[in-house]
């Protein structure tokens, strides 16, 4: 019964990612040297949060450069706990965690 079926881009090079942060009202970077903000704090206002954006990074995770200028873009840096996720197991754990901060996955 899902209305919105979730996107999932090509890989695109950081610059090329610019503009197309702006369409987010949210826009997630799991890392997996951030220590200080999880999901949860990411999410913290739930009210304003329309449409996100999750960015997974490849194999051997971002560079210290390019995680500076994504956040520089309006990235929001989140750890997704002490283990380093496979790429392809990164995006989806994200948002799964996104659905159950969210509510999406019932519940109280």
């Amino acid at each position: 019964k899902r209305g919105i079926l979730p996107e999932i881009e090509n890989v695109v090079e950081i610059c090329a990612l610019k503009d197309r942060l702006k369409e987010f009202d949210k826009v997630i970077l799991p890392y997996e040297e951030e220590k200080g903000n999880g999901m949860r704090s990411a999410l913290s206002n739930k009210v304003d949060i329309k449409k996100i954006g999750i960015i997974i990074g490849p194999e051997g995770g971002f560079s210290e450069e390019e995680i500076y200028m994504l956040a520089e873009l309006g990235a929001f840096p989140v750890s997704l706990g002490p283990r380093i996720l496979r790429t392809e197991t990164a995006g989806l754990v994200a948002s799964s965690i996104v659905m159950y901060e969210l509510g999406d996955l019932g519940g109280k």
